[in-house]
């Protein structure tokens, strides 16, 4: 059976094209505009990575994924951050989260499908 992503980026560009990337490797994914939307893809089913955007309306990226960490079912999915932000502060408050990895935006597709796939391994 296929991995299940969650991709939540309030830029529905960026967003496509993440999706579209995903399922053309054979992924299912489930995508949300907001922290808030995605949050509600968190309803039990099985998830084997969140790909979160960091600054998002009603509910940030970090603020998304500290929410993650607290339901059991999910505390140990990986979490990626795909943002334009260079703040190592907000780098270093991921970590504590504990999110796995922060992809800069604008990023090369080619590179950030090595990286999904070295976290699903």
């Amino acid at each position: 059976m296929g991995k299940t992503i969650i991709v939540v980026d309030d830029f529905r560009n960026t967003r496509s094209i993440v999706v579209n990337s995903l399922e053309k490797e054979g992924f299912t994914v489930f995508e949300a505009a907001d922290g808030l939307e995605g949050l509600k893809l968190f309803d039990g089913k099985e998830i084997d990575l969140l790909v979160t955007d960091l600054n998002m309306p009603n509910l940030d990226g970090l603020e998304l994924a500290a929410e993650i960490k607290t339901i059991p079912q999910y505390r140990f999915i990986p979490i990626l951050i795909l943002s334009t932000e260079t703040s190592k502060e907000k780098k270093q408050k991921a970590k504590e989260i504990g999110v796995t990895g922060w992809v800069q935006k604008p990023f090369q597709l080619n590179r950030f499908m090595m990286f999904i796939n070295k976290v699903l391994r």
